[in-house]
C-alpha cells in the first residue's frame, strides 16, 4: 500500500499535535508589554477613581507611604496637575509610546524630564512614580 507524501505529512502533524497533553502555559515575562499593561491598569483605575484597584499596583516604597484614601486625597489636592498627568499617561499608552525596560526599571517619557516609572518587584511590575 502506497501512502502519498501529503497523507503522511498530515498524519505526522496530527500525531505531533496530539501528544501526551498540552504544555503548561509559561508565566508572563517581565517585558515592556507587561510594564505597559500595569501602567495602563493603574492609570485607568486612577482616572476612574478606583483607588482600591490602583493601590496594589504601586511599588512597595509608594505603598509604605500611602493608602487608597490617601491616593484619592493626594490627587484631589494636586488639582488639574494630577489629573492631567494621569490623562497624559493614558494618551501616550493609547498612542503606542514605548515603555523601554532597563533592568528592573521601565519608563514612559511623559514630557521634558517628566516620566512614569515602574520597578520590578518580586517579578511583577509596580508603579513607582507618576510625574
Amino acid at each position: 500500500m502506497r501512502v502519498s507524501f501529503a497523507t503522511a505529512s498530515a498524519f505526522l502533524l496530527t500525531l505531533g499535535c496530539a501528544g501526551p497533553g498540552r504544555a503548561p502555559v509559561p508565566p508572563p515575562s517581565a517585558t515592556e508589554g507587561d510594564a505597559r499593561a500595569v501602567l495602563d491598569r493603574f492609570s485607568a483605575a486612577v482616572s476612574a477613581g478606583h483607588w482600591d484597584a490602583a493601590y496594589p499596583l504601586l511599588s512597595a516604597r509608594w505603598r509604605a507611604r500611602a493608602t487608597p484614601s490617601r491616593l484619592a486625597s493626594d490627587l484631589a489636592a494636586s488639582g488639574t496637575v494630577g489629573r492631567d498627568a494621569v490623562e497624559r499617561v493614558r494618551a501616550l499608552l493609547a498612542a503606542g509610546s514605548p515603555v523601554p525596560v532597563d533592568g528592573d526599571v521601565a519608563t514612559l517619557a511623559v514630557a521634558g524630564d517628566k516620566a512614569a516609572r515602574l520597578v520590578r518587584e518580586g517579578g511583577a511590575w509596580r508603579v513607582d512614580a507618576l510625574e
